[in-house]
């Protein structure tokens, strides 16, 4: 990481924390148990260019430590600036669906696609302007996908759920899920 991007991580990082206390979502959705759609089939995506290590700016509360986390405003800010996908994860700590999504995120070819997105993790309990990012509803967990613009890709959901449409469990596909967002959002 650069010394400015640094700067600015580490200037971002107290606003970040201040921004707490969500209230409310609804329970476990009810298909949870759901199998694993199958993956679209398409090639792999290139690898991330080669480049500095990034380093995570944010907690991972459990959802992978190899991956670079950041928070909502410093995430969305660096995507601007990077011209990188984001990858948003919404979770609770009491969440019992959320906990078990956590080992998902320690998958080495989901590792590996997160360095070409800005990933942020925001506990929903803990940050309040999380609330904007429940197009279906306030349901944790949820996985949604922007472009680097911040703009949320609403066609980039997990397409085997009639409701929670960006819920996904640890048997549905977030690899692959990752794979088209970068087929739709990444620059080459």
């Amino acid at each position: 990481m650069t010394s400015t991007r640094l700067v600015l991580a580490l200037a971002l990082a107290p606003a970040v924390a201040t921004a707490l206390a969500l209230v409310g979502c609804t329970g476990k959705p009810s298909n949870a148990g759901q199998q694993q759609q199958e993956s679209s089939g398409a090639a792999a995506p290139a690898p991330a260019p080669a480049g500095p290590v990034r380093t995570a700016t944010a907690p991972a509360n459990g959802f992978g430590d190899k991956i670079a986390w950041r928070g909502l405003a410093e995430g969305f800010s660096e995507a601007a600036t990077l011209g990188r996908p984001i990858m948003l994860v919404v979770h609770a700590s009491w969440c019992s669906q959320c906990k078990a999504l956590r080992p998902a995120f320690s998958d080495p070819a989901l590792v590996d696609l997160s360095d070409r997105f800005v990933m942020i993790n925001v506990d929903q309990d803990e940050e309040p302007s999380s609330q904007q990012y429940g197009p279906d509803g306030r349901y944790v967990p949820r996985v949604l996908f922007f472009d680097s613009a911040g703009e949320l890709d609403r066609e980039l959901l997990n397409a085997s759920r009639r409701r929670y449409k960006y819920y996904y469990s640890p048997h549905d596909d977030l690899v692959g899920a990752m794979r088209q967002a970068l087929e739709r959002h990444a620059k080459s």
